[in-house]
């Protein structure tokens, strides 16, 4: 990796010498394994022969040295941004300067790593892998699904993970009613990007069922799931697995009313 190259994929990292570029090459090796353990070998090792690929594989690693080596340099601020220390009449730069860049690398990574999640969906060298299935074992997968679905304007990769654990909370309850075998379908469609239109309202359904459990706006989770499992049943034929699934019979047994002995009573 070039300072020139460095410099395209980051440039808040522009500077006006090699200074800030040589203290941080010594750490692109860990942003390049960074990219190596999300692809896995053998796709890493062929990268280059797409180079839509090969660019989002360079933004992540050039990123996530960046982050990394920050806390190791002592920067300033200069008319052209941050540099690093080079003499004793230089003061380094305030710590919530520092913080603030540390923050602003750590988001424009985190959208790099949804960027390049995004593009590998349906690559048939990387789908079956571990990886990919523990990317998308959840239906929340993206940093910017938290605009739509849970009103967080700015929200990031990094920001979704400190929601998690509500949202595998969610998902547990949407899974007890549309089935487990169901929920992880949908997941296998937007990894194998084979999403059909009808899996891709179902999925917006229980996303919307979801934002709103995990913003703990009870009455409209209450609202959503009723309209999810009204609109499964409606398009029952187009929903196999649903449809053989001991969550359908129990949903099915008598009209749905979101009540105490109903199945889905969990979003309450």
């Amino acid at each position: 990796m070039t300072r020139d190259e460095f410099e395209y994929y980051v440039p808040s990292a522009v500077m006006p010498d090699d200074t800030l570029f040589e203290r941080i090459a010594g750490h692109l090796d860990e942003g390049e394994a960074d990219v190596k353990s999300l692809l896995g070998a053998d796709l890493y090792d062929v990268r280059d022969q797409d180079l839509t690929l090969l660019n989002l594989c360079n933004r992540m690693a050039c990123l996530a040295a960046y982050k990394t080596a920050i806390p190791h340099l002592d920067l300033v601020l200069t008319e052209n941004g941050f540099g690093v220390v080079s003499n004793q009449n230089q003061a380094p730069a305030s710590s919530e300067r520092v913080n603030r860049l540390r923050q602003q690398v750590q988001f424009s990574l985190d959208d790099s790593i949804d960027d390049l999640l995004d593009y590998l969906r349906g690559n048939q060298q990387w789908v079956n892998t571990y990886t990919a299935t523990a990317a998308f074992r959840s239906l929340v997968w993206n940093g910017r699904q938290q605009l739509v679905y849970f009103a967080v304007p700015n929200g990031h990769r990094s920001t979704l993970d400190e929601l998690r654990p509500k949202i595998s909370a969610a998902e547990a309850k949407i899974k007890h009613c549309i089935s487990p075998e169901f929920f992880d379908e949908l997941c296998d469609a937007v990894r194998l990007r084979t999403a059909t239109t009808e899996q891709s309202t179902a999925i917006h359904k229980i996303l919307m069922t979801i934002g709103a459990d995990v913003t703990e706006d009870k009455a409209m989770a209450h609202f959503h799931v009723k309209k999810l499992v009204e609109w499964l049943d409606g398009n029952i034929r187009t929903f196999p697995t649903y449809a053989n699934s001991s969550a359908y019979a129990a949903n099915t047994f008598e009209p749905y009313k979101n009540e105490k002995d109903d199945p889905c009573y969990f979003f309450g």
